[in-house]
């Protein structure tokens, strides 16, 4: 993979203050078309619940089709998520001196697929005491509105850790804001061509709607830590098999340095 994209003062003050960002054409034509390949090549096999996520949530997989750290079990998904172009990315977005990769999971939006992905913010789903960990959600085909591209609301990152928002019968996120701070929240939709990726804060509120069209949306994300960041004991299914304690950092071979600031 080529190991740079530019990333100016402005677009980090742009996701500082909204939560998020959107940046076109990061990866090449091979370098989308090797992701593509080693994705397509994951989903034609049968992996272990470990990865696949929802291999026994039928009801999630209305939703979309997830699966969980392929980095781990093909070859050139770890090429993809290792990749110090957009490791750099997210160390530069969150001035960090470094970034850890927390984990990566592919979301697929079958065709037809009438189910929205509810508006959440995702720290309230992960076991880290610390905020700044953020996303880059990478298109791997065209997204648009009529097949679940991505939307956000801008500045949603300040108003803090909420509960978790359930995936089935979801709770309306916008009633859990305090009353003070309730008012008319901007949706931002973010349609990009395929190769091109958003980063967001893992406080901001995001969705996905359904997929409409007669082809698969594919997506690959790649969720970094910046700096340390420490288990709270919660249950998640990247840590089961672990044995963390409580106040462990989140580090070592599952969680490998991705990025790092050269002095």
């Amino acid at each position: 993979m080529e190991t740079q994209y530019p990333i100016s003062e402005e677009q980090v003050r742009f996701y500082e203050e909204n939560g998020y960002i959107q940046l076109l054409n990061v990866l090449t034509p091979e370098e989308l078309e090797q992701v593509r390949a080693a994705l397509d090549d994951v989903m034609a096999v049968q992996l272990d619940r470990r990865h696949d996520v929802s291999a026994d949530r039928a009801t999630y997989e209305k939703i979309f089709v997830q699966k969980v750290n392929l980095w781990q079990v093909h070859p050139g998904i770890r090429q993809y998520v290792f990749s110090p172009k957009l490791a750099e990315i997210a160390r530069r977005l969150a001035r960090a001196r470094q970034v850890r990769l927390w984990h990566d999971h592919a979301l697929i939006k079958m065709p037809g697929d009438s189910k929205a992905s509810p508006w959440h913010q995702d720290l309230p789903y992960w076991p880290m005491y610390e905020s700044g960990t953020l996303s880059c959600w990478m298109a791997l085909d065209d997204v648009f509105e009529a097949n679940g591209c991505m939307a956000f609301v801008p500045g949603s990152h300040r108003l803090g850790r909420l509960e978790p928002i359930k995936l089935v019968d979801p709770q309306d996120i916008f009633k859990l804001v305090p009353a003070a701070a309730n008012q008319e929240f901007k949706k931002v939709f973010q349609p990009m061509p395929a190769g091109s990726c958003t980063f967001h804060n893992g406080m901001t509120f995001h969705y996905a709607g359904p997929n409409a069209t007669d082809k698969p949306r594919r997506a690959i994300i790649t969720i970094y830590m910046p700096d340390e960041v420490h288990f709270t004991g919660a249950k998640h299914v990247v840590t089961e098999d672990l044995n963390l304690r409580v106040g462990d950092m989140l580090a070592g071979e599952r969680f490998p340095v991705l990025a790092e600031k050269q002095e």
